[in-house]
């Protein structure tokens, strides 16, 4: 039998022929025993009929049951304490309620389940919520400790699909709306991939539900929890994107209000960078490149990719641009290679979501000047697994260091060549690129490495040549940029062009090579 020891309740407590006491020998303590026999009628008087006498039952156990080995302290000994018969008794009174309170309290009040908070805070004027409103309250304060306290991830995960439901009863208690913003951004950070889903939903209903009154709450918190997560060492790095993208999700419900955190954080950001560069102190430097600088700029890329179709997000986008440029040129070399990817990564991103040209071959190409030996013994690890924005010195002297730096080479090139290959202007950006390939191709001995940048350049000189065809064959004007923009668009639907066929090619590869990784 499971004791449960609770402070007495707020909740009156109401007699009723159906309740069971039994009192002990003491005038001060009476226990109150909840069988399973008398739980299936509660259930069932709460269920069919709407009984308040049977809910404040219910929700007696019900706190009983959520405050179990969790009880306060330095509280007096109470008068009464709830006693369950036994453990499946304890599961049922926790599930029955959860899951029936919301569809019992809307019942009793008569509201539907669309109803809004402005209907919530209505509800003053009516009768019967003045007796609910102590019941309503007891389910979310048992239910947020519950939350809070409990161990088994199940648990949580399934409490906080039912309490959703509910969330919009909660402008009637401001004070727990809050707790439960602070509990639902503590678990989206810490918890599991399940837990810190559910807990995302709940921002996001909250935030919905809410508007502004909650948003800027919900926002900040997130946004601090995120890059406090950001500077810790985590075994399990993988949940961070998803962190990442929940946070993005939230900001693109109200862009407006975001953009102003955003251009805050950015213009940040950009002063950071301007004193690492100014002074190239150390200090600064490692601002720069700690997880915390990395991961905002991350966020703030992904934010504008999202959103830069359908708002307008020119000035972030022109800020963040110069940023990623500056933090790429800030240290030049190979141990940095894997900050340079990144930082060209973002900027293709970018490029593709707004359909803004955004320059990038210098950065990639000034990869194959990096001066490397092949040593050193052969790493097996790819160079996405790398955590650290600085490479190990050993990597540089390994056998198959050159080898990622040049595949990293050709998919960013193939990336960037791949939103442009129908462009007219295609030949000019290509000519200068394929110039550098050429002269690695003829310095390099590393016969595997040839190959590879040998049909890279086939493949783009190839396309410059189709390209350059149908060039010289319009009639239009270089200054006629709206026949300028829809050159070859018929070309562009063929998923079949050998240049489209090649850079699939590349990108099925490397999310090949990112699955093994997974593995």
């Amino acid at each position: 039998m499971l004791l449960l020891f609770i402070q007495q309740s707020n909740i009156e407590t109401i007699n009723h022929p159906m309740q069971l006491v039994n009192e002990t020998d003491s005038d001060i303590m009476k226990c109150k025993v909840l069988s399973r026999s008398f739980l299936a009628t509660c259930c069932d008087m709460v269920d069919k009929e709407q009984y308040v006498p049977a809910l404040v039952r219910l929700l007696n156990w019900y706190r009983a049951a959520c405050q179990y080995g969790h009880e306060p302290s330095g509280i007096a000994r109470p008068n009464i304490y709830y006693d369950i018969e036994d453990s499946e008794t304890f599961a049922k009174v926790i599930i029955f309620v959860l899951q029936k309170a919301d569809h019992t309290f809307r019942s009793i009040l008569g509201l539907s389940d669309s109803s809004t908070k402005e209907k919530i805070l209505k509800l003053k004027n009516n009768p019967k919520w003045d007796s609910l409103k102590p019941l309503v309250k007891s389910f979310f304060r048992s239910t947020l400790h519950l939350v809070k306290q409990a161990g088994d991830l199940e648990i949580i995960s399934f409490t906080l699909t039912q309490l959703r439901v509910s969330i919009v009863f909660l402008a009637a208690f401001p004070d727990l709306l809050k707790k439960l913003i602070k509990i639902s951004v503590h678990l989206w950070v810490t918890g599991e991939e399940t837990i810190s889903q559910q807990a995302f939903l709940i921002l996001k209903d909250i935030s919905m539900v809410f508007n502004s009154e909650c948003f800027d709450s919900c926002l900040i918190n997130m946004y601090k929890a995120f890059l406090h997560d950001c500077d810790i060492p985590k075994a399990n790095s993988e949940q961070r994107p998803f962190l990442r993208d929940s946070l993005v999700e939230l900001c693109s419900q109200d862009v407006q209000k975001s953009y102003t955190k955003a251009s805050v954080s950015i213009t940040q950001l950009a002063k950071l960078l301007k004193m690492a560069l100014a002074t190239k102190n150390k200090e600064a430097v490692e601002k720069i490149h700690s997880g915390e600088y990395i991961n905002c700029v991350d966020l703030w890329v992904n934010f504008i990719s999202a959103n830069v179709q359908d708002c307008d997000l020119q000035p972030l986008l022109y800020t963040i641009v110069q940023v990623i440029n500056g933090v790429a040129q800030l240290i030049i070399g190979p141990r940095y290679l894997l900050l340079r990817v990144k930082c060209i990564h973002w900027l293709n991103h970018l490029s593709r979501t707004s359909g803004i040209f955004i320059p990038i071959a210098s950065l990639v190409l000034d990869m194959l000047e990096y001066k490397t030996t092949n040593d050193g013994e052969k790493q097996e690890q790819k160079l996405e697994a790398v955590s650290t924005v600085k490479l190990p010195k050993n990597w540089l002297k390994s056998q198959n260091f050159q080898e990622q730096c040049i595949f990293s080479v050709i998919e960013l090139l193939a990336v960037h060549f791949a939103q442009w290959s129908f462009h007219i202007s295609f030949p000019d950006l290509a000519t200068i690129p394929v110039m550098r390939l050429k002269k690695f191709h003829e310095r390099s001995t590393m016969e595997g490495l040839k190959r590879v940048v040998k049909r890279f350049i086939e493949q783009v000189e190839s396309n410059i040549e189709f390209v350059q065809r149908k060039r010289d064959d319009v009639t239009f004007s270089p200054n006629d940029q709206q026949s300028a923009d829809t050159f070859m668009q018929l070309e562009k639907q063929n998923a079949n062009a050998p240049y489209t066929q090649y850079y699939q090619s590349i990108i099925d590869k490397a999310l090949g090579t990112n699955k093994k990784k997974k593995k």
